[in-house]
């Protein structure tokens, strides 16, 4: 049994922290409320700080006052232990051995500042459920300094959180997962709300106590629950005629990807992603060559092609070889009313079917990247989608197998009796060279 100073007084699941205190570069801590994570962890820095001259950093992915920082936390806990440091309006000292703490917002003006960060020693992430890709991208290699730890606390929105999907399965970070229930210092009254909390409403509960990912949030377009359902979905055994319809996204900006898809019927209403295939190459002719090699392959009834910037070249080279071609324009009107656009309205509509179980999606991938696409209003009521552009900024990747999906359920919802129509043929010209 370890003997330890009453500062230290933690939740025994947290003990880990202090005794592998040198042994990870790393530390992932999350949970739901009650579990002591934010109070540990001050406590765990204070003691510290008293015992060596470190630079901490407490940081948020925006912080525009100290009051959303953990600063109330530790000035709290320096006045019931009558501890030896000064609390200043913005830092914290400690009087004898040199250890200072500061407070810092990453993002401010839509870009990372990493100013003060060189020479810490550790870094708290409170709330770093918040912490983007791109921000993560930045701060990580900043904290350089020999020995240095990074802290993160959070409790999950999603299931791919940029902060947990890079440090959950390294092996230089410990991870503990801590809830109200783990903590003996949680308060009966808290320990009350959870239980009215799991009568009331057994999905907040799941989140707030639990510290399990939302299954959806008022950002987030799809529910994780119902992406679940779609990637084991089980199709009826019925007569009907089998057709595919073949959906292609063109790279729009550098990193991005070219994206093809093959959606296949599996009985009257239901539908399953069969294939994904990508590329990166830039050359437009590699890029048509690809597609209609894919088309020969696959047999579709309807081929969707983005047309949108650069696409649109491409769209007409393609429509010349192959009759069942059409476009698809995200920034073009949509047919309902409550969408800003085409891409809000197709996303609307991958979401009906999904919902309703009527599309099977195997690939993990790309239920990931719909786990992430956003949703917003305008002030006239009409939804519409996060940009690929910010999507990757966030996320450090752009939805392109998403995008692709989405286009190819379009297709098949508005475009349907252009797929009765046509048989499984492709019409080109026997000489054609696709990559001449």
């Amino acid at each position: 049994m370890i003997e330890l100073p009453e500062i230290l007084n933690i939740p025994e699941k947290l003990i880990p922290v202090i005794t592998n205190i040198n042994n990870y570069n790393y530390f992932l801590i999350e949970g739901g409320r009650g579990g002591g994570k934010s109070q540990s962890i001050a406590r765990i820095i204070l003691w510290l700080s008293e015992k060596r001259n470190v630079r901490v950093c407490c940081g948020r992915e925006t912080q525009a006052t100290i009051s959303d920082s953990v600063y109330k936390i530790f000035n709290d806990l320096i006045n019931d232990y009558n501890l030896n440091f000064t609390v200043k309006s913005n830092k914290i000292n400690h009087n004898s051995s040199g250890s200072s703490i500061i407070f810092k917002g990453f993002r401010e003006q839509g870009r990372v500042n990493i100013k003060g960060l060189e020479g810490v020693d550790i870094l708290w992430i409170d709330e770093a459920q918040a912490i983007t890709k791109s921000t993560l991208d930045v701060i990580i290699p900043t904290i350089r300094k020999k020995n240095s730890i990074v802290i993160f606390t959070m409790n999950r929105l999603v299931r791919k959180d940029p902060v947990y999907s890079e440090f959950i399965a390294r092996d230089d970070c410990l991870h503990i997962k801590i809830n109200y229930y783990d903590n003996k210092h949680c308060p009966p009254k808290l320990i009350d709300e959870a239980k009215r909390c799991k009568e009331r409403n057994i999905l907040d509960y799941e989140y707030i106590w639990e510290g399990n990912p939302l299954d959806s949030t008022n950002d987030f377009l799809f529910s994780s629950i119902k992406l679940d359902k779609a990637k084991n979905l089980q199709f009826k055994e019925e007569n009907y005629r089998k057709v595919r319809c073949m959906s292609v996204d063109l790279a729009g900006n550098g990193g991005d990807l070219c994206v093809a898809s093959l959606i296949e019927s599996k009985s009257i209403n239901q539908w399953s992603l069969e294939k994904q295939e990508h590329w990166s190459e830039p050359d437009t002719d590699i890029t048509k060559g690809k597609i209609i090699n894919l088309y020969s392959l696959w047999k579709p009834q309807l081929l969707i092609l983005d047309a949108d910037g650069l696409g649109y070249s491409i769209y007409v080279s393609i429509r010349n070889v192959i009759s069942n071609a059409i476009k698809f324009n995200g920034a073009s009107s949509s047919n309902r009313p409550n969408a800003l656009n085409r891409r809000a309205d197709g996303y609307l509509t991958l979401k009906e079917y999904i919902d309703n179980e009527w599309l099977k999606i195997s690939s993990d991938f790309t239920i990931s990247q719909l786990e992430y696409i956003k949703k917003s209003y305008k002030p006239n009521g009409q939804i519409f989608i996060q940009s690929k552009k910010d999507m990757k900024s966030e996320q450090g990747e752009s939805p392109d197998f998403a995008d692709s999906l989405m286009m190819g359920i379009y297709a098949i919802n508005y475009y349907s009796y252009l797929m009765d129509e046509r048989e499984e043929t492709v019409i080109l010209d026997s000489n054609f060279d696709p990559y001449s």
